[in-house]
């Protein structure tokens, strides 16, 4: 473990961050990515948000969990444009928009920033959004990349994880498995999170640890990857291989990852584990450049659902 990685995993652990479904116990060591045999990729599906007008994301690949946040989250997620729109210039956007005062009071006079307040009894103070791939489009080992721009400031929250498709068909959580492959905290402005939670080890429990950037993670776009193969997942920012976990590492828990998984994109506002929110921001945007999704020497598949 690099001496910026040890001193950011020991300062998290020594505060006990908890942050419900994404909360980690923090790995005592990074291991060093094996150089002994040749990788061989494959691209099978990318999103490259390459269209010519700004507007929805494709409704074939996207959609949307509208309500209240979760893990004390003061934000509503939307299906507006205003919240989660492709730019047009090769991007798609997630937009978390300020509606209310830290003391809930409205701000502005938007009558849709009303009906939004009352609906979720005046606990919101943003709108924001939060897209998958459920019923759409799963995958099943491989590699998963996306090259993204997470926002600054106190009380941002954003995510890109996945969660096992088996919750489509009744299966709970923590039962179905969950896959952080990036959560970032407004208040520790160099540091990535990557964490897996299944039965037994999840919320404060997660398996997990944390990659600690030179400069802020804000400052500019970088490529978060999982390198996912039966009994394995590696994590990777940058092409640093910061984390590995495998099934004897949850032992005797069950090992909750060898089947289909769904993609997760959102931006929280606040919640338990990026806490409070700092009353000056009045929007912030998460931006994905691509997301990329290859097989790894044959590994990997996707599933197209109708």
């Amino acid at each position: 473990m690099n001496k910026r990685v040890a001193r950011v995993a020991a300062a998290v652990a020594a505060v006990a961050i908890s942050f419900g479904l994404g909360t980690a116990s923090i790995a005592s060591a990074a291991p060093a990515r094996s150089a002994a045999k040749p990788v061989s990729y494959k691209l099978l599906w990318s999103q490259e948000f390459n269209t010519k007008k700004a507007g929805a994301p494709d409704p074939k690949i996207w959609g949307y969990d509208v309500g209240m946040g979760v893990n004390g989250e003061l934000e509503f997620n939307s299906n507006s444009t205003k919240n989660v729109a492709v730019d047009g210039k090769g991007h798609l956007v997630i937009t978390a928009n300020r509606i209310a005062d830290s003391s809930f009071n409205q701000v502005g006079t938007s009558k849709a920033d009303t009906a939004i307040l009352n609906r979720c009894s005046y606990y919101c103070q943003f709108t924001s959004g939060r897209i998958k791939t459920a019923g759409k489009v799963g995958f099943r080992y491989g590699r998963m990349e996306a090259r993204l721009r997470v926002p600054d400031g106190l009380g941002t929250w954003p995510a890109f994880w996945m969660l096992g498709a088996s919750l489509q068909n009744g299966d709970s959580w923590p039962g179905c498995g969950e896959i952080d492959i990036l959560e970032t905290r407004g208040s520790m402005v160099n540091a990535a999170f990557g964490t897996i939670h299944g039965p037994g080890y999840s919320g404060g429990q997660g398996k997990g640890s944390v990659y600690d950037n030179v400069k802020p993670l804000s400052a500019g776009y970088h490529t978060y990857v999982i390198e996912w193969l039966p009994n394995v997942i590696n994590f990777f920012v940058d092409g640093n291989n910061y984390f590995s976990v495998n099934s004897k590492d949850v032992a005797p828990n069950e090992w909750v990852y060898n089947h289909e998984f769904f993609l997760i994109v959102n931006l929280a506002m606040g919640g338990e584990f990026t806490g409070d929110i700092d009353p000056a921001i009045t929007q912030k945007q998460l931006t994905l450049d691509y997301i990329r999704y290859y097989s790894i020497n044959g590994q990997g598949k996707v599933y197209l659902h109708k």
